[in-house]
């Protein structure tokens, strides 16, 4: 049953990056990961700009929406495992990954994101 199951979620996985799927570049780390140079590597992945509502500043404090990006890509179209710290490039905009959850299939990966932004940008 777990083979059957497994194969109709492959499909779906694939219909999903087939029909919502962007490019993504992907960019490991120079800090933690020297061995691949920061080599990009470009896949397939569904974006999605969340919103999140979280309160500042405690418990009593003041209520707001942030942008909280995630995207989720195919592990093994990566070839390497994702880590925090990487960046993924997307529509020209460039993130961090703050998070990593793996769906324990080893298909795929959602992560959680940042946007990096240039201190010295006009």
């Amino acid at each position: 049953m777990t083979g059957r199951w497994d194969k109709l979620l492959t499909l779906v996985n694939r219909s999903c990056l087939a029909t919502f799927g962007v490019p993504v570049i992907y960019t490991p780390s120079m800090e933690t990961r020297m061995e691949l140079g920061g080599t990009p590597i470009t896949l397939g992945g569904i974006f999605d700009e969340k919103w999140e509502n979280v309160t500042l500043m405690g418990t009593n404090g003041v209520d707001a929406v942030v942008p909280h990006p995630v995207v989720e890509i195919k592990v093994a179209d990566l070839g390497i495992d994702p880590m925090a710290g990487d960046e993924v490039a997307v529509d020209g905009v460039t993130y961090r990954i703050l998070d990593v959850q793996l769906d324990g299939k080893g298909m795929m990966a959602l992560l959680h994101l940042v946007q990096v932004v240039d201190p010295f940008a006009v």
